[in-house]
Formats: structure tokens, sequence, C-alpha cells
């Protein structure tokens, strides 16, 4: 049998909590008797260390749906998705779009997106160190050149457009929330994630604040995203936005590129 052939099988009888794989058992140093009971062992820990994972990222999804329901979720979704890094924070990256193909959950269409609201939330926590762009950075590019200016995003700030009610559902779910049965599920929203001082934090926003950051998502210069935003929000104010990301350190301090003619 070939290392990959072998690799492969194996993490199929750890994940998958089938049978156990008679050539894979004859492979163990172990009595035969000993076999299926110290790889039963190590197939729990295995499934149990990912599952907690899962937990740990998603708790408003089991919330949602309880816990037996996401118990039952989180272990198919561990046999078909097993990880492909040595990382385990990474580890459920695919978890929503898994979600919106998942039968057993169709009558709850804006549980995927809850779930990709929370590994936001885990991306903002985990993401890379950077220096957030400062009032007075910003105040030093000349008045003629801001047109052009370029901003960026931290890399722990994240943008989601969900045509559910992902914050309201999230926030009913938090210590001191208020009742479900009080979202309107209709309403649609996007949401800003992202982490200062150390802890992640999300708001709404308003549609101008949207179509800003998505353009400088897209690297638009400054003058074509505020067109954007007001085009979505004919008051946007950008004195009022911009002041308000910089004390949240939304923006990243790079080397700001300007445009020119």
């Amino acid at each position: 049998m070939h290392l990959a052939e072998l690799q492969t099988r194996m993490q199929q009888m750890l994940l998958s909590g089938g049978g156990p794989d008679p050539a894979l058992l004859a492979l163990l140093a172990d009595t035969p008797e000993q076999h299926e009971r110290r790889l039963a062992v190590y197939r729990n820990n295995v499934r149990h260390a990912l599952l907690s994972v899962l937990e740990a990222a998603f708790p408003v999804v089991e919330q949602l749906v309880g816990v037996e329901c996401f118990t039952a979720t989180a272990l198919t979704f561990i046999a078909e998705h097993p990880p492909h890094r040595p990382v385990l924070y990474a580890y459920g990256v695919d978890f929503p779009g898994f979600l919106t193909e998942f039968r057993p959950l169709v009558e709850l269409p804006w549980l995927a997106d809850i779930a990709r609201l929370e590994w936001a939330r885990n991306e903002a926590l985990f993401a890379a160190e950077a220096e957030p762009l400062t009032p007075d950075q910003l105040a030093s590019i000349p008045a003629d050149k801001l047109a052009g200016l370029q901003l960026q995003l931290h890399p722990a700030t994240q943008l989601l457009e969900s045509s559910w009610p992902i914050h309201a559902i999230w926030a009913a779910h938090q210590p001191g929330g208020g009742p479900l049965e009080a979202v309107d599920l209709q309403q649609a929203e996007t949401v800003m994630v992202w982490r200062q001082a150390g802890a992640v934090r999300q708001r709404l926003l308003t549609p101008g604040e949207f179509a800003l950051l998505a353009a400088c998502v897209k690297q638009s210069p400054l003058a074509e995203a505020v067109e954007a935003a007001i085009q979505q929000e004919p008051a946007f104010d950008l004195r009022i936005v911009l002041a308000r990301w910089l004390n949240e350190d939304v923006l990243e301090r790079p080397i700001m590129t300007l445009l020119t003619s």
C-alpha cells in the first residue's frame, strides 16, 4: 500500500465514523484484539477535537439549531471536509458553504449567512497585525492628491452583505440580547467586522459606508469611492465616516498609492 493511499484511507476511517478498515488494522503494532479499541479511541479524539473547533467558531449557529443538531451536522461536515492545513483555527472556512447545501437545514435559509458572519469574526481575530491609518497620516496627504488616494482596509476588517438580518440575529444570541422573535427576517443587512485593541467588533453599515468600503477593496481611487457612496446614500458625509473609521482602526497604514494623471 502506497503512503498516499494509506493516508487517504486512514483519514476516511478516522473521520467518517464508519466501520474499521481491515487492511489498516492489520498494519497496527498492537495485538489483533486491541486494534479496534485503540483505533476507536484515536478516532473519537480526532473527531472531538475538530468538533470543538467548530463549536468555538460557530456558537450562534449552534444555539440556533441546538446542540444535538449541531453535533450531527458538524460530524457530517468533518467526514466530508477534512482539514487541509495543520492549523486548527483555520478549520471551518468551508462550513458556511456546506450549510447552504445541507438539506436537513434547508428551512433555515439565513443560517449559512450567520455562519459567514461568525467566520468573519474568526478571521478578524486571527488576521495579521498591521499598523492602522491615523488621522495625522491622512492629514499629511496634499489636498490636491486626495482624489487619487487609494485607501486600504486593515487585514482584520471584513465586509458582509446579506439578504438576511445577520447582525440582528447574532445580537439576539449575545448576553442581554433581545428576543429573536423581534427580528424582522425580511430585513437585509450589511455588516463590518474588525479588530481593535485585540477585541473583535462588528456593527451595521449604511448603504454609503458599504459602497465606500467595497470600492476600497477594489482599490478604487477615493474620488470614485465617494461617488459610489453618494449614489447609494445622497446624504453621505465622508468627513464623519472617515473620522469614525480612523478612530476604530478600520483602515490600514499603507504605502499609499496616489494616482496621477
